[in-house]
């Protein structure tokens, strides 16, 4: 898969070497592109038909990483779901004996990191998860829905477009 093949080769020359990967072919970019709308698209779409706020940034960048990085580790839906649902319980937690603020966002979002190694479900926007519940202090529920609701949602959308665009292959892993 070219995809992958790029990604790797990226990954190698930027253990070795000093100077940023290289541009991607663009038939890469043009699925990846494709497949970031039509992520969004379906985020925006079901937060339109349901009111449930899931168009949240934390879920606009898992919509994104499963759209450019399809193969990362971070973007398989063990990562997405487990990242997001442990990075929002420690969230929830740490704002109802704090309260929320800058200073609950700051550490939600970095005591986050350590569940998500843990349960080796490393997913970078649950930090901005965590920070947003620091932020916001939204009632447990949040946990269920946007969080789980709007990971569902993405990763739904990401298995279709592996399935409909050529060379887009997702999840490589489930577990």
């Amino acid at each position: 898969m070219v995809n992958e093949r790029f990604v790797m080769s990226n990954v190698q020359s930027a253990r070795t070497g000093a100077k940023a990967p290289a541009a991607p072919p663009l038939p890469v970019v043009i699925k990846a592109t494709v497949a970031a709308l039509v992520g969004l698209l379906l985020l925006a779409g079901v937060t339109r038909l349901t009111g449930l706020a899931l168009f949240a940034l934390p879920f606009a960048a898992t919509a994104g990483l499963v759209a450019s990085a399809p193969a990362a580790p971070f973007a398989q839906p063990r990562s997405i779901l487990l990242g997001h649902a442990s990075a929002a319980a420690l969230a929830l937690a740490i704002t109802a004996l704090t309260g929320p603020s800058l200073w609950t966002a700051a550490v939600a979002a970095a005591l986050s990191t350590a569940p998500m190694l843990l349960l080796r479900a490393p997913h970078p926007p649950a930090g901005a998860t965590a920070a947003l519940i620091g932020l916001t202090a939204p009632a447990p529920i949040y946990l269920l829905t946007p969080v789980l609701t709007a990971s569902a949602v993405v990763i739904i959308g990401g298995v279709i477009l592996g399935r409909i665009l050529p060379g887009h292959r997702y999840p490589v892993y489930w577990r």
